[in-house]
């Protein structure tokens, strides 16, 4: 699935979500204009919403661009996701959510099927599915590749078989796709707080012009 198409997607969703919300903002121009005793441009505060939508995901898209050239890692949308693992590794999927695993500077992935990774003190352990059983591995630290651990017919066997052998939370465990999302979360925080202090910030320093747009006379 190309970026391209994913982005028209997108774009055909907020136009559906678009629709609602500006009747939210008829009926906040309804009750502005009584309260305020001032007319109002209906057809702008129809549109604003639409307007403030896009524009935030317009934002938050170029920082995801910004943020994916920083640590060499996806945008965030797309056909492709990756999320960096000790600067060496990653975890990745290409056109289908089929978690794999593989050193970043070779495209040859070591293993396919990826499940559940677990970090701790610097040791990088993951489970994977093949066509009968799951295996659980770890990613040499020195050089590109892992080493077998054990196998099962499930995964929670594995993972707590392991877990309970070194005393290690079994909540230490991430699916990949949580994985993907930690590696994400705090610039997801940041983003969402920064936008929204910047269009606070942009509404009241142009304060008269967004009111020349939206009410007639006040």
């Amino acid at each position: 699935m190309g970026l391209l198409f994913v982005l028209i997607i997108w774009a055909i969703l907020f136009c559906i979500i678009s629709l609602p919300l500006g009747l939210v903002g008829i009926n906040i121009a309804n009750f502005y204009s009584k309260h305020k005793k001032v007319e109002v441009k209906k057809t702008a505060w129809f549109f604003a919403p639409t307007v403030l939508l896009f524009s935030f995901a317009g934002l938050f898209f170029a920082e995801n661009v910004v943020y994916s050239i920083i640590t060499d890692s996806d945008i965030g949308i797309g056909d492709y996701a990756s999320a960096d693992i000790n600067g060496k590794y990653h975890i990745y999927w290409i056109d289908i959510p089929n978690w794999q695993i593989g050193a970043k500077d070779n495209p040859v992935s070591l293993f396919g099927n990826v499940q559940e990774i677990l970090e701790h003190n610097d040791t990088i352990i993951f489970s994977a599915g093949t066509d009968n059983y799951y295996i659980l591995a770890q990613l040499n630290p020195n050089k590109e590749g892992y080493t077998f651990i054990d196998a099962a017919s499930n995964t929670n066997v594995l993972w707590n078989k392991y877990t309970q052998a070194r005393g290690i939370d079994r909540d230490d465990v991430y699916t990949c796709e949580e994985y993907y999302w930690r590696s994400r979360k705090y610039f997801y925080i940041c983003a969402l707080i920064f936008n929204i202090f910047l269009f606070i910030y942009l509404f009241i320093r142009f304060k008269e012009f967004w009111k020349s747009l939206l009410i007639e006379k006040y």
